[in-house]
């Protein structure tokens, strides 16, 4: 991804998140981007509109148009490449932020049609606003290594959803605090990340994007952690960055038909009210559903926030703790039952949230809650 103007700000001097990404990632069938995400970093209020250009590649056999981008806001304008994108070449998505909504952060996101494609694909942009120049130490507060040379924003990095069987992009930003160059690398990678470059220099009191994807793991289903560990001026880092995902099923293949047919289940509530409850006591909460459909409904997973919620499911007299659900056959009744210890809540409003990871086509993530009073 190119980019046109530099970016990054503060007190001493223009800074320009550079890397632009290594490698491509998959949008759809016969279709890749150089990122899915361009990070604008930290720019200032006044200073005028930004821009930056995604290239698609067309990795099919046959010839693809880019039919139409929409963007979520009037604050984003978009162009595209009109005429056909022939096989194996590139065809440009050219993006222009008017920065004129005001000092805070903005995340717009970009829906594009393509002629290979029923369903339309997502790009995204986002940045953070000042009202006025700040320094480096002011918004990267996140040390990375223990003598303080490289930082960032924030050391647990959000991946989004991504879909069994696909890769995902993203980026985080990375600041040098010193008044000296840094190299930047990484070690002990999981198998399913992918860092795009071996080896980042960052320039004194500048700042690098750093570009990274994620592999989706058919064995692992929801809310999934990945450390990755910094190598900072030749030194690893003790701690490491963690990055998040939640994996869930793939229906880009399916057919409306097929997505209709699927599993699907039926749920008669899904929230519980727990009233008020004294700090310490315990919670049971339930959820009925039925199974709708004639193909079986499977449970994956169930990712609680907060976590160390206990989840049941049973079936036809089956039960399965957390990691072991029974598979609730067609036509039949299922119950999911949560028990909550309110010692580890803090006082006041609770709310409990519980995500389901299934084989549903029509809904792959099914959201429950529970809410109350901890006294």
């Amino acid at each position: 991804m190119k980019q046109h103007i530099p970016l990054i700000l503060s007190a001493i001097a223009l800074l320009s998140p550079c890397l632009p990404a290594q490698g491509w990632e998959k949008l759809c069938e016969g279709v890749s981007v150089d990122a899915s995400v361009y990070d604008f970093g930290d720019i200032l209020l006044g200073s005028g509109p930004v821009s930056c250009r995604f290239t698609l590649r067309n990795d099919s056999g046959k010839s693809l148009l880019i039919d139409r981008v929409t963007t979520s806001c009037g604050c984003t304008n978009a162009q595209w490449s009109t005429g056909p994108v022939a096989a194996g070449k590139t065809g440009d998505i050219s993006v222009v932020y008017k920065n004129d909504e005001g000092a805070f952060p903005f995340e717009k996101s970009l829906t594009v049609w393509l002629s290979c494609n029923e369903r339309p694909v997502y790009l995204k942009i986002r940045g953070v606003c000042h009202a006025k120049p700040v320094v480096l130490e002011e918004v990267y507060t996140q040390q990375i290594d223990e003598q303080g040379v490289l930082a960032v924003k924030s050391r647990e990095i959000k991946c989004g959803t991504l879909e069994q069987g696909g890769e995902r992009s993203e980026c985080f930003l990375v600041a040098n605090l010193s008044q000296k160059e840094a190299s930047l690398s990484f070690t002990q990678l999981p198998p399913q990340v992918r860092m795009a470059a071996a080896a980042i220099t960052v320039p004194a009191r500048q700042t690098v994007r750093v570009d990274f994807s994620v592999r989706a793991d058919e064995q692992l289903w929801g809310k999934n952690w990945y450390e990755i560990r910094p190598v900072v001026n030749g030194q690893s880092v003790r701690t490491p960055l963690r990055i998040w995902t939640v994996t869930q099923m793939n229906t880009s293949a399916l057919s409306k038909e097929e997505k209709r047919s699927g599993a699907r289940v039926s749920f008669k509530n899904s929230t519980v009210a727990a009233g008020k409850i004294k700090q310490g006591g315990r919670i049971e909460a339930e959820f009925r559903f039925s199974n709708t459909s004639q193909k079986d409904f499977i449970l994956h997973k169930i990712d609680t926030d907060p976590e160390g919620v206990t989840c049941t499911l049973s079936s036809g007299g089956k039960e399965g703790e957390t990691g072991a659900y029974p598979v609730v056959a067609a036509g039949r009744d299922g119950i999911l039952r949560a028990v909550i210890d309110t010692s580890r809540l803090p006082k006041g409003e609770m709310l409990v949230s519980l995500r389901l990871v299934t084989n549903s086509p029509l809904r792959p993530l099914i959201d429950l809650f529970v809410s109350g009073w901890v006294e």
